[in-house]
C-alpha cells in the first residue's frame, strides 16, 4: 500500500477514534446541571457537581403529585474553579467523599404553585437527600419548561449543618454561611 493512502487512513482513523470518544463523553455527562453557592463574608463559591444521574423516575404531569424522581450525586465532582478548595471540599472537614461518595436525592409530593412570568407551571416539592449518612426532608420549588422532552427548572436552600456538613457558622469572617442555594437544571428522557 502507498505510504500516503495509509497516512490518510490513519488520518481518518484517528478521527473516527476522536468522534467517538466524545460521543462517548457525552452520552455520559448530566442530563442537566447541579449548581450550589457557598458564601463567607469575604467570598462567594460558585460551583457545581459535574457528575450526577436520574437514577429512577416515574413521572405522569396529570398526576404531577404521585411522580418522583432520584438523583444521585458523585460529590467528588465538586468544581467551585480553584483545585486546592475543591480537594478541601472533598475532606472529611465537608463532604467525606471517602465515606461518602454520592448523596441521593428524591423529588416527591409535587403541588402547583402556578406559573412563573414566562407562564411556565411551578411546583412545590419534597426534596429527601441523603447526604453525610444524614436523610432529611426540605422543601424546593421548580418550574416545568417543557413537556416534551420533560426540562424542569429549580431551586432549594440546604442548610449543611443538618447534614453534618463543615462547621457552623462563626464570628469567623472565614467561617461559610450555614444556608447553601442550589439551583438544577435537568432533562428527563422521555
Amino acid at each position: 500500500m502507498n505510504p500516503y493512502r495509509m497516512t490518510r487512513l490513519a488520518g481518518l482513523f484517528a478521527l473516527v477514534s476522536m468522534v467517538t470518544m466524545a460521543a462517548a463523553v457525552r452520552a455520559e455527562a448530566p442530563p442537566g446541571r447541579i449548581d450550589f453557592v457557598g458564601k463567607n463574608a469575604i467570598m462567594t463559591a460558585n460551583s457545581t457537581f459535574h457528575r450526577w444521574k436520574i437514577t429512577k423516575s416515574q413521572v405522569d404531569l396529570s398526576k404531577i403529585g404521585d411522580s418522583f424522581v432520584e438523583v444521585e450525586v458523585d460529590l467528588s465532582s465538586v468544581d467551585t474553579g480553584i483545585e486546592r478548595r475543591d480537594e478541601h471540599l472533598r475532606t472529611a472537614d465537608f463532604f467525606d467523599v471517602e465515606k461518602w461518595p454520592t448523596a441521593t436525592v428524591r423529588v416527591q409530593r409535587a403541588r402547583p404553585t402556578g406559573g412563573d412570568t414566562s407562564g411556565a407551571s411551578g411546583y412545590d416539592a419534597d426534596f429527601e437527600i441523603t447526604m453525610h449518612g444524614v436523610t432529611k426532608t426540605i422543601p424546593g420549588h421548580f418550574v416545568i419548561e417543557s413537556s416534551s422532552p420533560l426540562r424542569v427548572v429549580g431551586d432549594l436552600t440546604i442548610d449543611r449543618i443538618d447534614f453534618g456538613i463543615g462547621e457552623p457558622k462563626s464570628w469567623n469572617p472565614l467561617s461559610i454561611e450555614d444556608a447553601v442555594p442550589v439551583h438544577f437544571e435537568a432533562t428527563l428522557a422521555s
